[in-house]
């Protein structure tokens, strides 16, 4: 497992001065400038700070345009150690994506201005990519990195399993369906499908950051878009009868252990009833196919393409998609070949970025 942790005493200091950007060959690289220098010195005084996101009305549609862009709520700046592993893997998804060129499947994707009103053409889809809010294991982590552990906090015992979204991931969703409602309204916010990945902190995001639709159009639970198997405990999953029980606004009969008709049944009504949350979810097959170990890169980039092959066979033109950062990661560096360098940044809790993806 990678250790996430406090960096080695000889090299966190330089690793703070350093500052990740775009190289002329689509690589990230890492500089260091007065720019940075004087950022890392900024750093040094103060033991975090925070990024704010786009302002905006939520009653004007040009402004919700905007901020549907980015988080809703103001957010914690990821830690150095976390942002020095996330920007080389980034590179060795890309390295992955280039190899493969002309090999498999392809996908590109370009950022989508929902105020242009392009259309969509026969080969294209429209897909809105968003990352739930704010969850009880992003805080943990954040707790972990600021107490300067090392290690891997997502496989503590600490750790949350399947976790609920905080306040703040409530209130991020909420911000969503805001500014979503509004475009709706204005004409250019129109989705004909909600795909969520089964994992309680996504189908809350999905539910409030999407409420408008509700009764509307399908929201459809699929595994392909499930965060990076194997190895993290947040990323188990509770047994899919009580998500049905708790979303019954969600198909969830493409998962693998929908309850029959007879066993629904025998279906208790909280968590309480039925036993302890990692009990109930030490039956996650799919999780546990990688079990102790992280899931494959390789295996990682198939599942999201298996996953955008499967948004395009459906007849569906516009999408919603609620999912993970590190599967966006996956999907916009190493599945498919993206129009910018802003489409392939790590997403923000709370995040959306609408696109046109081209099979």
């Amino acid at each position: 497992a990678p250790d996430f942790g406090a960096e080695p005493k000889n090299s966190s200091m330089l690793a703070r001065f350093g500052q990740w950007r775009a190289s002329e060959n689509g690589y990230r690289v890492k500089e260091y400038t007065w720019t940075s220098v004087s950022s890392g010195l900024r750093d040094l005084l103060s033991s975090a700070f925070s990024r704010c996101s786009l302002g905006g009305s939520d009653t004007d549609a040009d402004a919700a345009s905007k901020g549907l862009h980015r988080s809703m709520t103001t957010t914690k700046a990821m830690h150095k150690c976390e942002e020095d592993f996330i920007q080389n893997w980034m590179n060795t998804l890309r390295r992955m994506r280039e190899n493969r060129k002309g090999t498999g499947r392809s996908v590109r994707c370009r950022r989508l201005d929902l105020s242009s009103g392009d259309g969509i053409l026969q080969h294209q889809k429209r897909v809105h990519f968003v990352r739930h809010g704010e969850g009880h294991h992003n805080v943990h982590s954040t707790v972990w990195f600021d107490q300067g552990k090392g290690g891997n906090p997502w496989e503590h015992p600490t750790c949350p399993i399947d976790p609920t979204l905080t306040d703040l991931g409530h209130e991020q969703a909420r911000d969503l369906n805001k500014r979503g409602e509004a475009l709706q309204a204005a004409g250019r916010f129109d989705p004909e499908v909600v795909v969520v990945s089964p994992l309680r902190r996504t189908l809350q995001t999905a539910t409030l950051g999407f409420s408008f639709l509700k009764g509307k159009v399908p929201f459809v639970a699929q595994e392909s878009c499930r965060e990076i198997m194997g190895q993290h405990r947040c990323d188990r999953r509770i047994h899919s009868r009580f998500h049905a029980e708790a979303y019954d606004h969600v198909d969830f009969s493409n998962l693998h252990d929908f309850p029959s008709a007879d066993s629904k049944q025998h279906a208790t009504s909280s968590l309480e009833e039925a036993g302890e949350e990692e009990r109930e979810a030490a039956g996650d097959t799919v999780f546990n196919e990688w079990g102790r170990t992280r899931e494959s890169d390789e295996a990682a980039v198939e599942r999201a393409l298996d996953f955008l092959f499967w948004l395009r066979d459906r007849p569906e033109r516009d999408f919603v998609v609620v999912t993970h950062s590190a599967w966006l990661c996956v999907a916009f560096n190493g599945a498919m070949v993206c129009d910018c360098e802003d489409l392939q940044s790590w997403f923000n809790t709370g995040e959306i970025r609408s696109t046109l993806v081209e099979f």
